[in-house]
């Protein structure tokens, strides 16, 4: 992995996280890069489930909505 990809990764790692800031993130990156890989998989697939729970409890809200006006 190059440098540049390493900071890239470590950039996605520390954006929203209350754990890693980025040098924390680019020390993750550089010693074990397969655990930083999975941490981004991890964030990205909670991320895409909490916009599904929002997406389920508007369509929840509507349907009560609808039907109790």
């Amino acid at each position: 992995m190059t440098e540049r990809e390493q900071r890239d990764l470590a950039h996605r790692l520390s954006e929203d996280s209350n754990v890693f800031d980025f040098d924390r993130a680019l020390e993750l990156v550089q010693w074990r890069p397969a655990e930083a890989e999975k941490l981004i998989h991890m964030q990205e697939e909670m991320v895409k489930r909490q916009a599904e729970r929002a997406r389920a409890r508007e369509q929840l809200l509507l349907a009560i909505r609808e039907e109790f006006g």
